[in-house]
């Protein structure tokens, strides 16, 4: 079934955001992709005396004047290391930002890879240039403060969310005069020296209550040729209808110069939304059982919002451990499926690495046509039945959501233009393979009337609306999906398929490596090579480059890798 572009609010499951972000036009700065990451394949090796981090500032210190632009800064002023991972060949992997006067700047991230032997094998990164620095330095004192920018951003939200039908299609009676807040009201969130989260709840931000506590932080943000000093923060709610929405705003004048949607939708014993009996984890609680993993690191928990826009909501429980709700059975079932693919697969110990609490909420709202990653937890609307059917019922939507969260600790990918193509082909990918069982994407519980019917194939994008290749990349002319982020996805998943299937496309006849292979390499590469601003091009050199690292550089998987890349027409 051709699938057409599904765009009503709150029912575009892994089609887009709830609702539109700011157009083009409302913003003043350049999207925050613009920094595009240079890729350097090194075989540079550090003096035998120097190991552990210092070999990475021994490698800028050499190439600071390629990377930096001046040969006079401190790159250890200039750069701090903000997180640090080894995968199973051995080879460690730094995360990098770059800092003026104490302060981040923007996208300039970067990552090196350093093999078991101490040499370098590779550099992605992206660094204001020598004038913007300059620039930056020259005043990084903020005029307004954290708790402005946060009710600055709210406050634009109340006005844009007015419009929104809500979940259950009633608006709250709290939030029918959204817009209106009193200039006393904000003067009193200017003034106030309060915590973010105590301010917020003074101002009240015209009814709109924040499901993750609200925080701002300063950045240097380029700006074309100079920078401009801005405040970074999400409004993250439930009601009338969820939203994620981040604002950059002018930290002297107040102003919000860009912003854009990133909500991430998706899309005992128990019988599943299909209909087969699964088991899993649950725990002992006075006279009955808790939808509860405690044998997880920090546990996974399965909540119901009982048709209210509630989470986490109350967790599920039952009398004799043998489970009827068929949507908590596989978000919990799926949710535990999911820990273990990452866990026994590439080690990686939940979503965050170290051990997160994986949350999940089901029965959202009343037949509501969607689910979502909120940053912190997993919710699952019900469907209404027709376009979609309970949505924690597929194992690789469950994933492609959670992937979501493992991006977000990892290289962070903009959710904007080609990184959130990349951001959004990730989620595919590990969903994908953790399914296992074809090439689709939510064949599970989309159309359930339609058997065979799905909202992508990694194997043939084109077939449900996607492009397969660069030269036909959709440019989002409207902006109604952050840029084409579940659009162009489908090159990426098809260079993918590809690496591990194999076959000819666009002329270009690729030697498939397998699954297990293909998807190692992938992971490795978009967890630890790539930068929140990367693009295809980045995608490329990672994914080379982490074939290179894993099964070294004359092997057939960097051959396939190389071949991939080429038959989607990504250079």
């Amino acid at each position: 079934m051709k699938k057409v572009w599904v765009s009503l609010l709150g029912g575009a499951i892994l089609l887009g955001a709830v609702a539109p972000g700011a157009s083009a036009t409302e913003n003043s700065v350049p999207d925050p992709t613009q920094l595009t990451p240079t890729f350097h394949a090194e075989q540079w090796k550090a003096p035998s005396a120097v190991s552990g981090d210092n070999i990475v500032w021994s490698y800028l210190n050499r190439q600071k004047k390629t990377l930096i632009g001046a040969d006079s800064t401190s790159v250890r002023d200039q750069f701090r290391i903000i997180d640090r991972t080894s995968d199973k060949s051995g080879v460690n992997h730094y995360r990098l930002k770059q800092y003026v006067n104490g302060v981040p700047v923007y996208g300039a991230e970067q990552t090196i890879h350093v093999n078991p032997s101490g040499k370098v094998t590779s550099y992605l990164g992206a660094v204001i240039s020598e004038d913007q620095q300059q620039d930056a330095t020259e005043d990084t004192t903020p005029k307004i403060s954290a708790t402005q920018a946060v009710y600055t951003a709210y406050k634009e939200a109340s006005t844009r969310i007015q419009s929104y039908p809500s979940v259950t299609n009633n608006v709250t009676e709290g939030s029918k005069d959204q817009g209106s807040v009193s200039k006393d009201t904000y003067a009193e969130a200017s003034n106030n020296e309060k915590s973010i989260s105590e301010q917020i709840s003074i101002a009240t931000i015209a009814n709109l209550e924040p499901s993750v506590e609200p925080k701002a932080e300063l950045y240097i943000y380029p700006d074309g040729e100079t920078t401009r000093l801005v405040y970074v923060t999400e409004v993250n709610i439930l009601e009338p209808a969820p939203l994620r929405t981040r604002y950059f705003i002018d930290a002297k004048d107040g102003k919000i110069v860009f912003q854009y949607d990133i909500l991430n939708y998706a899309t005992g014993t128990g019988r599943g939304v299909d209909g087969e009996i699964k088991s899993f984890t649950t725990t002992a609680s006075g006279n009955g059982y808790q939808l509860r993993d405690t044998t997880r690191s920090n546990g996974i928990v399965t909540y119901t919002a009982a048709n209210r826009q509630t989470t986490p909501g109350t967790i599920l429980t039952d009398a004799d451990n043998v489970w009827d709700d068929p949507a908590g059975v596989d978000a919990h079932a799926y949710a535990i499926r999911t820990f273990d693919y990452y866990k026994k697969k590439f080690g990686r110990d939940s979503i965050d690495g170290r051990g997160m609490q994986i949350r999940s909420t089901v029965h959202y709202g009343k037949k509501y046509n969607n689910a979502f990653w909120n940053g912190s937890q997993m919710t699952y609307g019900d469907g209404d039945g027709k376009l979609f059917t309970f949505f924690s019922g597929d194992p690789d939507v469950v994933g492609h959501e959670l992937t979501h969260g493992v991006t977000e600790f990892t290289s962070n990918l903009e959710y904007y233009g080609e990184s959130g193509a990349l951001n959004e082909a990730f989620s595919d990918i590990i969903g994908n393979d953790m399914d296992g069982s074809n090439w689709l994407l939510g064949d599970g519980i989309y159309t359930p009337n339609i058997p065979g019917d799905a909202l992508r194939s990694l194997s043939d994008p084109a077939k449900y609306g996607q492009p397969d290749h660069y030269s036909n990349f959709y440019p989002d002319p409207n902006n109604d999906d952050e840029g084409g982020v579940h659009t162009n996805s489908g090159i990426i998943n098809k260079a993918y398929y590809l690496l591990a299937q194999g076959g000819t496309s666009h002329g270009v006849t690729v030697s498939g490596i397998g699954r297990e292979a293909a998807v190692y390499i992938y992971y490795n590469a978009f967890t630890n090579y790539l930068t929140s601003t990367s693009n295809f091009s980045n995608a490329r050199a990672a994914v080379v480059q982490a074939a290179k690292d894993l099964y070294g550089a004359d092997s057939p998987a960097v051959t396939s890798a190389i071949q991939s890349f080429d038959a989607v027409g990504i250079k």
